[in-house]
């Protein structure tokens, strides 16, 4: 009898601790939902309207139907982002932004051949093979004139290049991996007004990321501002989404298309580059876009401060998971707690 009455006080005590237990579990977790914020989830924000490969920076892209998402770019075949860079002598670099003419260049990459060309020009060819082998290192020097590293494709594109540019002693260089670089992108919380990622990212010869991404309706409702309409190509995107609405891009954080996962860590900030017509390689009189951009589109609050007269248009973004992507998918977002 007494055995059976132990038993029974172990068995009660073993219940009200469960119960005390399971009362507690749940305090927890009721606590935990009133102080935490709830996971962002997958949001169908849009479809891939086009997407863009510039092999030379700052010279004609390449539009294709699909590509593969890398670490340091978008690459179609044999086509890399912005693996090549145009330098002068000392190897600072070359843009559009004073070298217009530079966006009719076209770039034709055919069993490791590449050749440029422009209009009412002699083209030139070289092979990226022989460009390997010879390990002519030259330095590149880009914004803030930090340094990335890049092998010379020799002098028949430099005389190409020095005759578009009208600037003797041009060169064509070449980036390939394991180069030195001393522009890798850390991320800084002074981007965003929400908290920003942490994270490190690399490219080639891109301005700092190594995706940029825009949307058809921000386009859209720029050009309603505009007298003349601007194209997608005017801001040199990889992506352009269609589909959502107009800004709606300020406020992704995480992007998946397919198996691919990018996350978005900066506004992409504008220059000069987006007056220059990609049809004929001329900067616009009137300094548009970039005039009406600057009436409406400054960062506000700290990020005024951060990115002074240069507007925001569109979006920076590095890999989380590489993967093919191609027009026509679903875009998904996880989104900030607010814009930008």
């Amino acid at each position: 009898m007494n055995t059976l009455f132990e038993d029974r006080k172990v068995i009660l005590g073993i219940l009200g601790i469960s119960l005390i237990s399971w009362n507690a579990f749940i305090t927890l977790r009721n606590l935990l939902k009133k102080y935490t914020k709830p996971e962002a989830e997958w949001v169908p924000v849009g479809r891939i309207k086009s997407l863009h490969v510039y092999p030379i920076k700052s010279c004609k892209g390449k539009q294709v139907f699909q590509c593969r998402l890398t670490p340091l770019g978008p690459v179609f075949g044999e086509y890399l982002d912005r693996h090549f860079l145009v330098v002068n002598s000392d190897g600072k670099f070359y843009t559009a932004r004073t070298k217009p003419q530079m966006v009719l260049i076209e770039t034709v990459i055919e069993n490791g051949i590449v050749t440029v060309s422009y209009p009412d020009k002699e083209s030139a060819q070289f092979n990226i093979e022989d460009v390997r082998a010879n390990k002519d290192l030259r330095k590149g020097y880009l914004h803030v004139n930090l340094r990335t590293d890049g092998y010379d494709c020799g002098d028949a594109v430099a005389e190409f290049f020095s005759d578009i540019l009208e600037e003797p002693g041009t060169r064509l260089i070449m980036y390939d991996s394991g180069l030195f670089t001393e522009r890798t992108c850390k991320t800084e919380e002074n981007w965003w007004n929400n908290p920003v990622p942490k994270r490190i990212d690399d490219t080639a010869f891109a301005d700092l990321a190594p995706y940029m991404i825009t949307t058809q309706a921000s386009l859209d409702d720029l050009n309603s501002k505009l007298d003349r309409d601007v194209s997608s190509i005017n801001f040199r995107p990889n992506i352009v989404v269609d589909d959502c609405g107009a800004w709606d891009e300020d406020k992704w954080l995480d992007l998946r298309i397919g198996d691919a996962q990018m996350q978005c860590f900066k506004p992409c900030t504008r220059c000069i580059l987006t007056t220059v017509s990609p049809e004929f390689g001329t900067k616009d009189k009137d300094m548009q876009p970039l005039k009406k951009l600057r009436e409406f589109r400054l960062g506000p609050g700290k990020l005024r401060q951060e990115f002074g007269e240069s507007p925001i248009f569109g979006v920076n973004a590095g890999l989380v998971k590489p993967g093919y992507i191609h027009v026509g998918q679903t875009v998904w977002a996880k989104y900030k707690p607010s814009a930008f």
